[in-house]
């Protein structure tokens, strides 16, 4: 698991993120949680990868749980178990890609 965080000034800009995406030979898309969303324990057959375009989305590995907000990104190699739950009362939108 990798977490790497925002920190330029200014805000991502969603197709910046896709273009960086494409590039690393994914095929990313766009994914809306609204406030409350919650995903249970759960793995993927591939490697996943999330990165946050506003709003913030709180997960869990292992016993490990951590908050992932605005220009946040998650990469989670294939077979790991995880929750995901949307963070306060704002809907998240986030890029969703796989390896």
């Amino acid at each position: 698991m990798k977490i790497t965080r925002w920190t330029k000034p200014e805000k991502p800009d969603i197709e910046e993120l896709k273009k960086l995406l494409k590039e690393e030979g994914t095929n990313p898309f766009v994914w809306i949680d609204e406030p409350g969303t919650y995903y249970g324990n759960h793995s993927h057959v591939y490697d996943e990868i999330r990165w946050v375009v506003s709003g913030k989305m709180r997960y869990g590995v292992g016993n490990e749980e951590f908050v992932l907000g605005l220009g946040d990104r998650l990469d989670l190699p294939a077979g790991t178990i995880h929750w995901a739950k949307v963070e306060g009362d704002e809907p998240v939108i986030y890029l969703c890609a796989s390896k």
